[in-house]
């Protein structure tokens, strides 16, 4: 999919004349577009609230965040971080020079969501590329779809369901969740047939919101005198705080909500945690119950090779 991309850009650039053209025909329509942080919405409080968010993507989205737990060493773990950091890179680059691409190709086009489209089903890119990059795009859109299901589903029935019901056990929280699937595929096929032109807004709005568990996350690895209380406070605050602001103007000392939903969950979690006391005992429980779980499956860090 990245190559095929690439290979789009190369195809696209050239047909514009080549890279120095492009970017002269950019500069020539709307030079604020080459400046930093940009033209109207793209104010540098702005820009900062929409990185933040996306800076710990691979932490606070769940589909993602779970991943980390898949690779079979501490190598594989950093290898994998490496490839996702590069692809990311890559692909961030390719996207940036495919609407520079669009809008000096296709300068009355009114929606900006349909630039990808628009430009590969055009005659600067050849047929046959262009329809491999569709089918990668709805390969990666359909992987992206069913790790977010299969996510929120185990959510719903792990940690909804099996903390509510007075009687439960795998079997039944499995069938929670595939109930739960088809429910979310619904909504989400409703939401998608009314059309919004909310694409990027959502993804924005939805990384600033799941930003206030990353303080937990990494408290729970790196600080010992976090605790329960504090993890659910900044959490559920930080959570509640982000939701007012979107629906009071998203603007508190001319900041937004991308910018202050990370230090108010952080400033929650610390401060609760130092106001309550953590139960070391459940903690123990819970390690003895993972340590005996990757034991019996033979995943199970062996003494030697831990020290």
């Amino acid at each position: 999919m990245i190559v095929a991309s690439v290979a789009v850009v190369g195809f696209v650039v050239a047909e514009l004349g080549g890279f120095t053209a492009l970017f002269d025909a950019v500069g020539e329509r709307n030079p604020a577009m080459l400046t930093v942080p940009g033209p109207g919405l793209f104010s540098f409080t702005t820009f900062l609230g929409l990185t933040i968010p996306w800076f710990f993507f691979a932490i606070s989205n769940p589909q993602v965040s779970q991943r980390l737990f898949m690779p079979a060493s501490l190598g594989a773990l950093r290898r994998m971080l490496m490839i996702f950091l590069v692809f990311g890179f890559v692909y961030t680059l390719v996207s940036v020079l495919w609407g520079f691409s669009a809008f000096v190709a296709f300068p009355d086009l009114a929606n900006p969501d349909l630039a990808t489209s628009t430009l590969l089903a055009s005659d600067f890119v050849p047929p046959v590329l262009g329809v491999v990059v569709m089918i990668g795009i709805l390969a990666a859109a359909v992987s992206t779809i069913d790790s977010i299901l299969l996510t929120l589903s185990s959510m719903v029935a792990r940690d909804v369901y099996a903390n509510v019901a007075t009687r439960t056990d795998d079997r039944k929280q499995l069938m929670i969740g595939k109930l739960i699937i088809p429910v979310i595929s619904l909504i989400a096929l409703g939401f998608a047939a009314m059309q919004f032109s909310l694409i990027a807004v959502l993804a924005v709005a939805a990384s600033t919101g799941l930003v206030v568990v990353v303080p937990a996350i990494v408290g729970a690895f790196f600080w010992k005198r976090g605790t329960a209380a504090g993890a659910l406070a900044s959490i559920v605050g930080g959570g509640i705080f982000v939701v007012a602001m979107y629906f009071t103007g998203n603007s508190v000392l001319g900041l937004n909500a991308g910018i202050l939903g990370f230090p108010v969950s952080a400033a929650l979690f610390v401060a609760v945690s130092l106001a309550t006391r953590s139960r070391p005992d459940l903690a123990e429980d819970f390690i003895a119950t993972a340590d005996s779980s990757l034991r019996t499956s033979g995943l199970a860090v062996r003494p030697a090779a831990a020290a």
